[in-house]
């Protein structure tokens, strides 16, 4: 039995009350107990890609935030209109009101239409297609950063996993320049996935590349959300309020076509 240090470690089930009491404490003003080391520099030009309109808040919007408060030039690049139901210009305008709430400027966001890249959860996208389209935008808009999924695509969507395809190709092909950085959101396990929130303070001190929401940016991110009313169904109401992906977004970095996962 190992000595008695005098130290009292608390149990397990204790965690989400402290992860939540933490929250509350700290994270009201993002101050700067919040706001460790930043591993994106302030200003830097940033990709992200998402495989459909809605990604950007269901899934990335903690982290579009923080970019923007740190003056980064966020461009969104969404490689389909979002068409499964036929809504398709229904979609792109809930995308446009949604980056308007999240703070991207109409100009920085790109919606790919291609016959190859339909919005269907049965159909894998041409890796080849998605990774000539992000290749040129990368150039185009001489993004410094790319995030996009890893290789579970956080809801093993097939499309998002094709995003991550594509990309992969482009990492491992070096094709990217050297100087251009690049941040893979990481699946969760679904426990995690939707009772995570009651950790997210003690992750995000734990986590290196990672980026967290305040009390401000949740509501932004709920109110953003409810722009895509066409998906705005009670499952989806249930996601805004439990989902990880709401209050934290943790990433593993692609470094010189290895993966660099810190701390966690």
């Amino acid at each position: 039995m190992p000595p008695n240090l005098g130290v009292k470690i608390p149990g397990p089930m204790s965690y989400p009350a402290q992860g939540v009491k933490l929250f509350l404490t700290q994270a009201r003003e993002f101050p700067p107990q919040f706001n460790r080391s930043k591993f994106i520099k302030d200003k830097s030009k940033v990709l992200v890609v998402t495989a459909h309109p809605d990604d950007e808040c269901m899934f990335f919007a903690p982290t579009i935030l923080n970019l923007l408060r740190q003056s980064c030039h966020v461009y969104l690049l969404c490689l389909s209109s979002g068409g499964f139901y036929n809504e398709s210009s229904i979609r792109k305008e809930e995308l446009r009101q949604s980056c308007k709430i999240l703070g991207i400027p109409a100009g920085n966001l790109i919606i790919i239409e291609h016959s190859q890249l339909p919005d269907n959860p049965e159909v894998k996208w041409s890796r080849l297609k998605v990774s000539s389209i992000i290749l040129k935008y990368v150039r185009h808009l001489s993004a410094t950063v790319v995030i996009s999924f890893d290789q579970s695509g956080v809801s093993g969507h097939l499309n998002h996993i094709a995003v991550y395809d594509g990309l992969e190709s482009l990492i491992f092909k070096g094709l990217l320049s050297e100087d251009c950085e690049v941040y893979l959101l990481k699946s969760v396990f679904l426990f995690q996935k939707y009772l995570g929130f009651l950790i997210v303070p003690l992750l995000y001190m734990c986590v290196s590349f990672s980026f967290a929401s305040t009390f401000h940016d949740v509501k932004t991110i709920w109110k953003s959300m409810k722009e895509h009313k066409s998906q705005f169904v009670w499952f989806r109401k249930l996601y805004i309020v439990f989902s990880q992906y709401v209050y934290m977004n943790t990433f593993i970095k692609c470094q010189n076509k290895t993966l660099v996962q810190k701390d966690m």
